[in-house]
């Protein structure tokens, strides 16, 4: 029996994915067809796999237009220290705040002040460049 579980996300774009993971330290592999280990020998595939240190993985499946997060979170909240409500909510967090950054950018704006609240979010205030 597999103890996989997928999570469809918001999150679109692989290169800020890419950037969000490397902003939270997390050691992944990028590619086709990766192997996501999970409970007895079980296995699924992703385009990016986290590596949780431990024999359990956590993968980034691309669907039609946006990625799910695949893995199987028995075996992952067992052998590390990562769970799977704060993971997601971390990955989620960091790639809102590259995307909206780059899309600052895109958009000839700056960012005039930037706090990170007691709850982990962040509040960021942009202006036209003058």
């Amino acid at each position: 029996m597999s103890h996989f579980l997928k999570i469809r996300t918001q999150i679109k774009e692989k290169e800020h994915l890419l950037r969000s993971l490397r902003d939270l330290h997390y050691q992944f592999q990028e590619g086709e067809n990766l192997v996501v280990r999970g409970y007895s020998n079980n296995r699924e595939t992703a385009q990016v796999v986290v590596n949780t240190g431990s024999q359990y993985d956590i993968g980034f499946q691309r669907r039609t237009d946006v990625y799910e997060v695949v893995a199987d979170w028995w075996g992952v909240e067992r052998n590390t220290p990562i769970r799977q409500e704060g993971f997601l909510q971390q990955v989620n967090r960091q790639y809102a705040y590259n995307l909206i950054h780059e899309q600052a950018k895109e958009q000839n704006l700056m960012v005039e002040e930037e706090e990170t609240l007691a709850n982990g979010d962040v509040v960021i205030i942009l202006s036209e460049r003058g």
